[in-house]
């Protein structure tokens, strides 16, 4: 019985995560609901209206590492699968749309028991509208990751990779990556 109370109470606590405060238009409400179930936020990093996150429940995204580091953006309507570690830097600009997978079934495996696997992107990645990163992904520093992109493996750093699946298209200079997102409205914080 109380396994099953407790699968309704994380039940309860993604709805409510996913269709009220995925919401609410207010980035500091949002950013407090979310810390509140353990996700950590970087200072000056937004969350906007209509992401989607998927998770198991609060305790285990307090004890896993998913992070979110300073001065990150992720656009409207991304989802962000919890249930596997997901670290993401500082300066990271994440588009609309896009889908950050940490867990998939293994399709090897009978039963097609689910895995998850650690999705790292590192500071000044840039990933564009509608793409996809696959469980066990790691973006490189200062990587772009194209519009409608399925990107797999490792991406190296300051590559431009674009396709199904991702392969590099172009290399980026080191100077690029001279900036930060700044906030551009005062209820960030």
């Amino acid at each position: 019985m109380t396994h099953r109370l407790r699968l309704v109470g994380v039940r309860i606590l993604a709805y409510v995560t996913n269709h009220l405060v995925n919401h609410v238009p207010n980035f500091a409400a949002r950013r407090a609901w979310y810390r509140w179930l353990g996700l950590r936020i970087g200072p000056g990093s937004g969350i906007h209206q209509g992401c989607y996150i998927w998770l198991y429940g609060p305790g285990h995204l307090r004890r896993s590492e998913t992070r979110i580091g300073a001065n990150t953006r992720i656009n409207r309507d991304c989802t962000l699968d919890v249930r596997g570690p997901l670290v993401i830097g500082d300066n990271v600009s994440i588009s609309p749309e896009v889908a950050v997978l940490t867990t998939q079934h293994d399709w090897r495996a009978p039963g097609f028991v689910l895995e998850s696997r650690p999705v790292v992107i590192e500071d000044h990645a840039w990933i564009g509208s509608r793409a996809t990163l696959l469980p066990g992904t790691v973006i490189g520093r200062g990587a772009v990751v194209a519009a409608g992109a399925v990107a797999s493996g490792s991406v190296p750093p300051l590559t431009v990779v674009a396709g199904v699946p991702a392969r590099v298209i172009a290399r980026r200079p080191e100077e690029s990556l001279d900036y930060v997102l700044d906030q551009p409205f005062p209820w960030y914080e």
